[in-house]
C-alpha cells in the first residue's frame, strides 16, 4: 500500500505536465517508504536516492525552463529551492556512499531521515511554491 496517495484536490496544480511530474515523484517517495516498511538494504536505499535525484532533476528543469521562458518573477526563489533539494539528496547519497560510520548505520535509519525530509518538502512545495505558478504557466497555455 502506498504511504501517500495523490489527492487532487490538495496536490493538484491543474497543470497535467506539471501534476503528471509530480505523481511521479510521489510514486518515487512511496518507494521509499517501502523500501522502509520491507526492511531495505542501503544499497536499495541508495537506488531511491539515486532515482529521486534523477527525476527531480528532470522534473525541475522542465519548471525552470518554462520559468525562462515566461519570465516568471520568482524564479531565482524557486530555482533555489530545487538546488536546495537536490543538494540535500546528494549529501545523503555521498554519505551513504563514502562515509564508514553513516554506512554502520541502519538502512532503515537512513530511509526513514530521508523519507521525513522528502515528505515534508514534497508537501509544502507542491501546496506553496508551486502554486504561485499556475496562473502564469496556464495563462501561456500550459
Amino acid at each position: 500500500m502506498e504511504f501517500l496517495q495523490w489527492d487532487d484536490e490538495k496536490m493538484s496544480l491543474g497543470i497535467k505536465l506539471i501534476d503528471d511530474q509530480h505523481k511521479e515523484l510521489l510514486k518515487i517517495i512511496n518507494k521509499l517508504s517501502t523500501s522502509i516498511s520491507e526492511y531495505s538494504q542501503t544499497e536499495d536505499v541508495l537506488n531511491i536516492i539515486n532515482e529521486l535525484i534523477d527525476y527531480a532533476n528532470y522534473h525541475f528543469g522542465t519548471e525552470e525552463k518554462l520559468f525562462d521562458r515566461f519570465h516568471y518573477n520568482e524564479m531565482e526563489i524557486h530555482k533555489k529551492e530545487h538546488e536546495k533539494f537536490i543538494n540535500k539528496f546528494t549529501a545523503i547519497k555521498n554519505k551513504i556512499t563514502n562515509d564508514k560510520i553513516y554506512l554502520m548505520k541502519n538502512a532503515i535509519e537512513i530511509a526513514q531521515e530521508t523519507f521525513a525530509y522528502i515528505l515534508k518538502w514534497f508537501i509544502a512545495h507542491i501546496s506553496g511554491t508551486d502554486r504561485k505558478y499556475i496562473d502564469l504557466f496556464k495563462g501561456n497555455g500550459i
